[in-house]
């Protein structure tokens, strides 16, 4: 095994141990369901665990991620729990809002597919960074979707490498260019990147309240209906499909 191989599997192990024992049983124990005594003796468990694989400190590789410097800082985090638009429930305050998607577009880079001319009544505008593989998996059925549906939706993806803190100078324009052919298959739709002037993440994006991507947009006759999650986006764009261009019985 290449030294490469072997640092990459020593730091997969890490980071399934840290999923196993301390992630996944506490991420759902916050506010009024935590309990303290679990969570320390879980840090010493994980502690001898990555010993075991090579890592002596590991809060060495802990403090690459935002929020991870101290355990004291990992259980705050757990405690506190997520931010409200990933809770069950939720709801952006952007639905319901008028949004000019021709307009937004226009003052961005249109680099791959057909360019958005306003005819669709349905947008589902997707906002995705390249360093986000959930963003690129769910490109595939984006695709899939605007394909079946060519004519009557518009999907349009918005890639900012900066959309949710990182910096923006990550990707630049042919950057992103390249990184697209390489997935050409993941993305079968229009495609715009907003790197350099950052509109539509702050006149779009950050309105949704939603902390996280990928983000969907979903445009109906220029109005909000749906605004979060890609993974929860279809049920409201099944009723407006529905609405719009119902199945004769």
């Amino acid at each position: 095994m290449s030294t490469e191989n072997a640092l990459r599997t020593k730091e997969d192990q890490f980071n399934d141990l840290y999923l196993a024992t301390l992630h996944h049983p506490f991420k759902g124990q916050y506010e009024d369901k935590w309990q303290e005594e679990p969570f320390w003796a879980a840090v010493e468990v994980f502690k001898a665990q990555v010993k075991e694989i090579g890592y002596d400190d590991p809060l060495e590789r802990l403090k690459s991620y935002s929020g991870r410097e101290t355990f004291e800082k990992i259980r705050d985090n757990f405690k506190a729990g997520p931010p409200a638009c990933l809770r069950e429930g939720w709801t952006s305050p952007y639905t319901g809002e008028k949004i000019n998607v021709l307009s937004a577009l226009e003052a961005i880079h249109h680099i791959r597919g057909v360019k958005y001319e306003g005819k669709e009544r349905i947008v589902i505008l997707d906002f995705w960074a390249t360093w986000c593989c959930p963003c690129i998996d769910l490109g595939l059925e984006l695709s899939d979707l605007s394909e079946k549906h060519a004519g009557q939706v518009a999907v349009i993806g918005i890639n900012n490498e900066g959309m949710i803190g990182r910096h923006p100078a990550m990707m630049g324009l042919e950057g992103v260019k390249e990184f697209i052919e390489t997935k050409k298959e993941n993305f079968r739709y229009s495609t715009y990147v907003d790197n350099v002037d950052e509109y539509v993440r702050d006149t779009i994006f950050r309105k949704t309240e939603y902390v996280a991507i990928p983000c969907i947009v979903l445009v109906v006759d220029n109005e909000v209906r749906f605004a979060g999650s890609g993974t929860k986006f279809k049920e409201h764009f099944n009723v407006a499909l529905n609405e719009l261009y119902p199945k004769e019985e």
